[in-house]
């Protein structure tokens, strides 16, 4: 994935980035009961939701952007309303 210059790695709502950027991949991994998150094009819980996935239990998942990166104006914030998962968001 030549195009990411960064990765922010979240088990909780957190800013990946605090200014406009492009997400290039995510890949996540679920404990036993699975979990729900999704991406804001925001700097705090509240934007504009651009990625709303649920995650089975004990599992993984990786998307692939590189062809067609998801761009971001505001920021790039991960919201993961439960305590279940860890979010992995490669970024520039």
């Amino acid at each position: 994935m030549p195009n990411t210059s960064a990765v922010s790695i979240q088990t909780s709502d957190g800013s990946a980035k605090s200014s406009a950027g492009v997400v290039y991949w995510v890949a996540v991994s679920a404990g036993s009961t699975g979990g729900a998150f999704q991406l804001n094009d925001s700097t705090a819980d509240g934007g504009t939701d651009m990625l709303n996935l649920t995650v089975a239990a004990n599992s993984t998942l990786f998307l692939d952007f590189t062809g067609a990166p998801m761009m971001f104006g505001t920021g790039i914030f991960v919201d993961i309303p439960g305590t279940n998962l860890t979010v992995n968001v490669g970024y520039a």
